[in-house]
């Protein structure tokens, strides 16, 4: 909670306004997800310019929430981002280290 409290600092001091994404349906666990932050860019494009970001501050993490949102999702996102405390890398997620949150 620390970690993503700090994030949270960082985005609302670059003017982002936060909002966050939960579905705690009990009923259906495929449904269930949860993303930690949605900040709107302000590039225009044919696209909602969405882009969920998550959170990971351990070594071990699964990112399912995030896969299921960008699923469901997929016509109104941006980019997918994770800041997390490795190195900076990019496949169909931007992985991004802490440090670099000011930078989104």
């Amino acid at each position: 909670m620390i970690v993503e409290n700090i994030v949270a600092q960082m985005l609302a001091a670059n003017d982002h306004k936060l909002y966050f994404y939960s579905n705690p349906s009990c009923d259906d666990a495929s449904s269930h997800m949860e993303v930690d932050f949605l900040i709107a860019k302000s590039r225009i494009s044919n696209r909602h310019n969405i882009p969920p970001i998550e959170m990971k501050s351990g070594k071990k993490y699964a990112l399912t929430s995030l896969r299921k949102f960008k699923n469901k999702y997929a016509q109104q996102l941006y980019i997918l981002y994770v800041l997390y405390t490795g190195d900076l890398k990019e496949d169909s997620i931007i992985y991004l280290p802490l440090y670099m949150t000011p930078l989104l």
